[in-house]
């Protein structure tokens, strides 16, 4: 094995057009230690190992291979040791290594396409995370508390729609609101479904009817107003979204989309007060840090407004 080890790191590092000198200056070590490695007089310090193979840009394991193949960057190396671990970890060190790579302008289009494969597998192994995290919640939640049971399934709802599957997850709330029409939450996780597919029109309609049924629940106001804003029926929208502050007073979900409405029909000042209340409420619930946007938005606005009068 040590023939191999040696063989190994003489060619990496011929391959790599550099000297023995350089690549102890590289490593910390002295040029004859480099060179009584590569002669099979000695082994280097195992805790030495991971530096070598950055060095020559392979994996640990490819020292002790017979012909290894190396990377041409070390980027290259760690996409490939995260592509096998998953590890969060072995993604942030793959991700800063392109980081420096492109910041140090040598990067190739090969490298930029491998940077982009790093990134998609992420979100591929993120997805994965979300859904387990999602179904233990909502399995902790499902009789215990069934107000979180359904906040949990419209988030799952959310992803699966953004990747993919809006079909069968309307297909699915369709079957349940079925199976369980007299239940408000069954309306409104279907009219969440249709909004967030797009289909606003088919969400407003399944709001209009579940409020006959349920004329105080504020979340099916919510979708409506905001399916009624996507069809620019503004008063319609307004209308349902002051309902929804009505049945909840600190429910500021409407108020978000009170607040961005008015900013796209350009009522700058009635946006800049919202945002303020917004702010304020975040504010008395001591959620500091998520009362600085709407703080920052009212600021924007009321510059707008000013530039207007």
């Amino acid at each position: 094995m040590s023939n191999t080890f040696s063989s190994n790191l003489r060619k990496l590092r011929l391959d790599r057009q550099m000297t023995q000198e350089q690549a102890a200056a590289q490593l910390g070590v002295s040029a004859q230690a480099v060179s009584r490695w590569e002669t099979s007089t000695t082994l280097p310090d195992v805790l030495l190992l991971p530096s070598i193979a950055r060095l020559y840009g392979v994996l640990v394991d490819d020292l002790f291979r017979p012909s290894p193949r190396g990377y041409s960057n070390n980027a290259l190396r760690l996409l490939a040791v995260y592509e096998r671990t998953g590890k969060r970890e072995d993604f942030i060190a793959a991700a800063e290594e392109f980081d420096k790579l492109i910041r140090s302008g040598a990067a190739t289009a090969d490298d930029w396409r491998s940077n982009g494969v790093l990134h998609e597998y992420m979100v591929y192994h993120c997805i994965r995370k979300a859904t387990e995290c999602y179904d233990t919640a909502m399995e902790a939640s499902r009789t215990a508390d069934p107000e979180m049971y359904h906040r949990i399934l419209r988030q799952k709802i959310l992803l699966r729609c953004r990747t993919g599957q809006a079909d069968a997850c309307i297909a699915e709330q369709e079957s349940t609101l079925h199976a369980a029409p007299d239940d408000a939450d069954s309306w409104v996780d279907l009219a969440h479904a249709q909004y967030t597919t797009g289909r606003h029109e088919a969400a407003l309609q399944t709001c209009t009817a579940a409020l006959e049924r349920f004329p105080q629940e504020g979340l099916l106001h919510l979708y409506a107003g905001d399916a009624c804003r996507s069809l620019q029926r503004y008063d319609e929208a307004f209308a349902h979204w002051q309902a929804a502050v009505s049945i909840d007073t600190k429910f500021l979900d409407a108020m978000y989309s009170m607040a961005f409405c008015h900013e796209e029909l350009e009522q700058f000042a009635q946006a800049c007060t919202l945002w303020e209340d917004i702010a304020r409420r975040l504010d008395e619930r001591g959620l500091e840090i998520e009362a600085q946007w709407p703080r920052e938005m009212a600021k924007k606005c009321r510059a707008k407004a000013d530039s207007l009068c």
